[in-house]
């Protein structure tokens, strides 16, 4: 008998776990199938401050929040 399992991690992936599989293989497909293939990363405090959008974002907020009422 098997199971399948739907795990959403980085898009949908299907695992087949065997009810004979032992809990070490269960775990190792599971690690395996929710590590991130790709290591890059990116400086995002390169970006920090280079837009202005011309209005400060707690007024903006609060207007936007007043529309609802």
């Amino acid at each position: 008998m098997r199971f399948i399992t739907n795990l959403r991690v980085h898009g949908t992936m299907a695992l087949t776990i065997h009810k004979k599989d032992s809990e070490k293989t269960i775990r190792e497909t599971i690690r395996k199938a929710t590590e991130r293939k790709s290591k890059k990363t990116v400086d995002l405090d390169r970006y920090f401050g280079k837009v202005d959008f011309g209005v400060d974002g707690l007024t903006y907020q609060k207007k936007l929040r007043d529309e609802w009422k």
